[in-house]
């Protein structure tokens, strides 16, 4: 027979707390906050085919382009005749040739190349002058944020893609100018949403503690709120990213992004949208390897941000 006592024993054990908050006593302080469920290990889940496929697509295209210079297979992207003018794919000319029988696929790895190493810069001092300004006014607030608030408000009240040819037509068709005018696009979206991540956590019950404790603000903002604002801003980048190329893209399609011999996927698309009915493949192959890309990156960006969860700050 079952003894009574177990019975009872285990209708009342205690259920363990979801949350909890823990301040060690002595030495240095540390407010941790974490789920019970994770003390007990990680699960094992299944495995995100998805995930996997967009972040080798992703490290296959950024190993073209960075190797693209090395590879001896590809052919001189702008060399023309190297088949027939406007040849559809074949096992010679993977996405087949352009009208002047340029290769296609050449031009392509070449194009993320120049679209990538816009994208890049643009995107990265996006986020750390948009994540300053954005952390700076989530945790002081005051004055600091009615001026920053007020900045991006203006700026993302803008068309964007006016705002962006209006700062290529002043300052001139070229790499440099162009990278400026998709990284001013960036910095107050990330601005904004680094604003959001700092005030979400600037409540949270460690800061309290923090300030309860007599820490200074460098500590906490830098110990406390920044940790938690990075991932938020990492999965944004890869968010970002896709946008900046698109940015790109449609400023080459309305002849204002770098000019020729320069290739970038958004001046490949142009010069195949006057060949859809006769040669397709001019545009569709490049711009298939530029929707892919930017699928990828978004569900990258989104993975991200579901997982990068920060449950732990010192103060």
């Amino acid at each position: 027979m079952t003894d009574p006592s177990e019975t009872t024993t285990a209708a009342i054990k205690p259920r363990v707390p979801t949350r909890f908050l823990r301040i060690p006593i002595g030495g240095r302080f540390r407010a941790t906050l974490v789920d019970a469920e994770s003390r007990a290990g990680p699960r094992r889940g299944k495995i995100n085919i998805a995930l996997w496929l967009s972040v080798g697509w992703l490290a296959m295209v950024l190993a073209g382009a960075v190797l693209a210079p090395w590879l001896g297979f590809l052919e001189d992207p702008n060399r023309p005749l190297a088949g027939d003018p406007e040849l559809g794919p074949s096992w010679s000319h993977w996405f087949g040739t352009d009208q002047l029988g340029r290769d296609m696929f050449a031009r392509s790895v070449w194009g993320s190349r120049l679209s990538l190493s816009i994208a890049g810069p643009a995107v990265g001092i996006g986020v750390v002058v948009g994540g300053v300004l954005g952390v700076m006014a989530g945790y002081f607030g005051k004055w600091i944020d009615l001026v920053v608030s007020s900045v991006v408000n203006v700026a993302l009240a803008l068309p964007a893609l006016v705002f962006a040819l209006f700062i290529v037509t002043v300052l001139g068709q070229s790499y440099v100018n162009v990278t400026i005018a998709v990284t001013v696009l960036s910095i107050p979206a990330i601005a904004r949403i680094a604003r959001a991540q700092a005030l979400r956590f600037a409540a949270r019950e460690f800061v309290t503690v923090a300030k309860t404790m007599g820490a200074r603000w460098p500590r906490i903002l830098f110990r406390d709120v920044l940790p938690n604002v990075v991932p938020a801003l990492a999965s944004i980048a890869f968010l970002a990213m896709g946008i900046v190329i698109i940015a790109e893209g449609s400023l080459s399609f309305i002849g204002v992004s770098v000019g020729s011999p320069s290739i970038t996927w958004g001046n490949i698309l142009a010069a195949g949208r006057g060949r859809l009915e006769e040669s397709p493949h001019i545009a569709l192959t490049t711009g298939g390897v530029m929707f892919a890309t930017l699928m990828a990156l978004n569900f990258v960006g989104d993975e991200l941000l579901r997982r990068l969860d920060v449950r732990e700050a010192r103060i």
